[in-house]
């Protein structure tokens, strides 16, 4: 039997998903769950992979991807791969952890991504004992939505917010934002001029389902069971999937759209007004973090190569300066617009 189609694009959407073997569950403990979020943490240093939101079941996991390079299957390879063999070696066990290949869908824009988002979020929600299972969800479509009560909503919200291995809980504010977690695009997306505002849309974006106890699948809307989107886009996608097949594009061919270190050192001292070596010294300075962010992120690098590149630095030191820069980010307007500037210049290279 051939293999499904795996559409790999540059600053694609994807959601991701991937099964215990045999249903079987992927997570035994908290522990289990720490282990695999932990590498879920690399996958921007690793791969330059947005991770912008994740909830973990007990035999599956969610996670919502950006891929500025089209990378994502050698990055979900690793992480299933890695994930395996530690779930292994905590339990004592062999063999397949997995189901199978992860599964990918692309999608189209931003509206979907949100819709996408809430979909994943209200995961812990959707069950029988909520009165939103799946059996449950479709007898609404037949009959309609019974109003759910004060009572049950109250129970569908707390399971939603106190649901402990979601992203919902930094973007609802009840955790902070972790460094790796990319929280801008979901922020913003439902309006607000304010961060509180902002927080508020979103809030009521996502719990409307649980209050009006409907929630339509968005992969009910598939085009050709792969894309999210309109037909014209679905369309490009699946003929460029079929010019150019996942075997063709092996991890090393993404080293051809790098940008070169001398190349984006040279635009970030103008920008800077510093020299790179002022940049790597002075105390305080955050122009060299900026830097890797940028190479990592958006220029096809890896933080192996930069920090191979860069000499002087260990690996765990500038994953640490790069956390520490992310976390620094959004509502920064100078170290915003370095990134916005260096981004647009690296693209003319």
């Amino acid at each position: 039997m051939a293999r499904p189609l795996r559409i790999l694009v540059p600053g694609g959407w994807y959601s991701v998903t991937s099964r215990g073997n045999r249903r079987q569950d992927l997570f035994l403990d908290d522990d289990d769950r720490r282990r695999f979020l932990g590498l879920v943490s690399e996958l921007p240093e690793r791969f330059g992979i947005e991770v912008h939101a994740h909830v973990l079941m007990d035999n599956h996991y969610h996670l919502l991807v950006r891929t500025p390079q089209p990378n994502l299957s050698h990055a979900i390879r690793w992480l299933n791969v890695s994930y395996s063999s530690r779930f292994n070696w905590a339990h004592q066990l062999s063999g397949h952890v997995f189901q199978g290949r992860f599964h990918a869908r692309v999608i189209e824009g931003v509206q979907g991504v949100v819709e996408v988002a809430r979909y994943l979020h209200l995961n812990p929600v959707r069950i029988a004992g909520l009165g939103l299972g799946k059996a449950e969800v479709r007898q609404a479509r037949v009959v309609g939505s019974a109003d759910p009560g004060v009572e049950l909503v109250a129970r569908r919200l707390r399971q939603l917010d106190e649901y402990v291995w979601s992203s919902w809980r930094v973007y609802s504010g009840a955790e902070p934002p972790s460094t790796w977690l990319e929280t801008s695009v979901l922020s913003r997306a439902c309006g607000g001029r304010t961060r509180s505002e902002r927080a508020t849309a979103l809030r009521a974006y996502t719990e409307a389902p649980v209050r009006e106890g409907h929630m339509d699948s968005p992969w009910d809307r598939l085009v050709g069971g792969l894309v999210l989107g309109t037909e014209e886009y679905a369309q490009g996608l699946l003929k460029q999937a079929r010019a150019v097949p996942e075997e063709q594009t092996p991890a090393r061919t993404l080293a051809r759209h790098q940008v070169k270190w001398e190349a984006l050192i040279g635009i970030a001292e103008e920008l800077r007004g510093r020299t790179w070596k002022e940049m790597c010294e002075s105390y305080g300075e955050w122009g060299r973090d900026g830097v890797m962010h940028v190479a990592i992120r958006y220029g096809g690098w890896r933080l192996a190569e930069v920090v191979q590149v860069m000499g002087a630095m260990r690996y765990q030191a500038a994953a640490q300066a790069m956390r520490r820069f992310r976390g620094g980010l959004e509502g920064n307007a100078e170290r915003e617009r370095f990134v916005r500037d260096l981004r647009q210049r690296m693209s003319t290279i």
